[in-house]
C-alpha cells in the first residue's frame, strides 16, 4: 500500500469531457434556458463530412443551432478555434451558422488572448464548469 507504483490516478482514467458532454445531451436546460436536444438523432460526438466530431449539438429557444464544445481544462486559443472550426463545418453542411458555446474546467477568469479569440466574429461563448463529487455515509454503523 505504501508503494505508489501500486496506485491509479483517476485523472487517468475519468474523463471530465466526456461525462460533462453527457451531461449536457441530458439536462442541456441546465447550461442555458431554453436549450434542447437537436432533433437531428445524433446529438453526441456529431461527426461531419470532414470526419471532425463536436462533442454535442443543441438547439436554443429561438431554433438556432448551438454546437457545445467540452474541455477539462483551462481554455486556450486552439480551442476556440476548433469550435470556429465545427460552425464553420456545421454552415458549409446545412446553410445554418450555429452559435458556439465552449464549457471547460478552467479558471473563470480568463486570460486577454481567450477573450481576443471569443470574441472575434463567428463569437464563441465560454463558460466554465466546477465538478462536485461528495460522498456521505448512508448509514451509521455502530
Amino acid at each position: 500500500m505504501n508503494d505508489a507504483n501500486n496506485w491509479v490516478s483517476l485523472l487517468g482514467t475519468f474523463k471530465y469531457e466526456k461525462a460533462v458532454s453527457d451531461y449536457l445531451a441530458t439536462y442541456p436546460h441546465h447550461l442555458e434556458d431554453g436549450l434542447l436536444p437537436h432533433p437531428n438523432s445524433k446529438i453526441r460526438e456529431r461527426v461531419f463530412q470532414d470526419r471532425s466530431r463536436a462533442d454535442v449539438l443543441l438547439i436554443d429557444k429561438s431554433n438556432k443551432a448551438v454546437i457545445v464544445e467540452c474541455k477539462q481544462h483551462a481554455v486556450t486559443g486552439h480551442d476556440i478555434g476548433q469550435l470556429r472550426d465545427y460552425m464553420d463545418v456545421f454552415l458549409k453542411e446545412t446553410g445554418e451558422m450555429p452559435r458556439g458555446i465552449l464549457v471547460h474546467g478552467g479558471p473563470p477568469k480568463l486570460s486577454q488572448d481567450v477573450i481576443s479569440a471569443a470574441s472575434k466574429d463567428p463569437a464563441v461563448e465560454v463558460v466554465s464548469y466546477g465538478l462536485d463529487v461528495s460522498f456521505r455515509h448512508s448509514l451509521i454503523s455502530r
